[in-house]
């Protein structure tokens, strides 16, 4: 999916406390038969303003703490790895359980919750998700993303069950606000052919040698073995993935060999 999502604009909510002090001696003025009624009237303005100030103060603090606690955040925030391999696009993307593995331990070390809550379909069928940053010290924001709805495949065709589609554009929908949101980068566009793909640490020519001898030996199905690792071809394999992809290759050749 390609197209742009549409966010509103937050709300924020804080939380309340009232001043109990103020709050005995105004019950101790309406007891009192002696105290003339607009004095009371007067307590209880001041009341109001009291409150007023002691919350301003509160929602200053906390939505102060939010934002530097955002700030750091966002400063130690991985680039997160693509894990994923397009076939179509011959592209790669980080996925969310990618992001929420590499991303949200960081998050939540600052003091942040995140949620996302699907809220039906608006006027032009797009799935409305309704996303919530909370923080510890008491501010939050909140808003609503609109988002196409993810029915076809990359060839334009209808390929999805109705199911299938509400899972693939919430998935999509959260990806995209978290990415959004926390400002995480994954190094180029997700979807993208527009941009080059990041370079990562991948196998040598020799190592790929290696496995398509050992492939060769085996008869195994290549194209099923780069769709086991999520790659797609094998050059494209990260360097870390190695040893284990020539472990699980000589394993099957001493079986073969029993």
């Amino acid at each position: 999916m390609s197209a742009a999502l549409e966010i509103h604009t937050p709300t924020e909510t804080q939380p309340y406390r009232a001043d109990t002090p103020m709050i005995s001696m105004i019950e101790r003025i309406a007891m009192d038969p002696n105290i003339p009624l607009d004095r009371l009237e007067k307590m209880l303005d001041m009341k109001e303003r009291m409150e007023d100030r002691a919350r301003e103060d509160e929602e200053r603090q906390a939505k102060k703490a939010y934002f530097a606690a955002m700030s750091k955040c966002q400063s130690e925030l991985p680039v997160v790895i693509k894990n994923r391999g397009n076939d179509h696009t011959k592209s790669r993307y980080a996925d969310l359980a990618a992001i929420e593995e590499q991303a949200m331990p960081t998050i939540h070390k600052h003091g942040f919750a995140v949620s996302f809550q699907p809220d039906g379909y608006n006027n032009k069928g797009e799935l409305r998700i309704i996303w919530e940053i909370s923080h510890a010290e008491g501010h939050s924001r909140n808003g609503v993303g609109e988002i196409p709805v993810d029915g076809a495949g990359a060839q334009g065709k209808v390929n999805k069950t109705g199911t299938q589609a509400f899972g693939s554009t919430a998935t999509y929908g959260r990806r995209y606000l978290l990415c959004m949101l926390f400002n995480i980068s994954t190094g180029d566009d997700t979807d993208g052919n527009n941009q080059p793909v990041k370079q990562y640490s991948t196998i040598s020519q020799d190592q790929v040698k290696t496995l398509l001898q050992l492939i060769e030996e085996t008869g195994t199905d290549i194209e099923q073995f780069c769709r086991v690792g999520k790659i797609n071809s094998l050059p494209e394999m990260i360097s870390e993935n190695y040893d284990r992809a020539v472990s699980l290759l000589e394993e099957r050749k001493k079986r073969m060999a029993q």
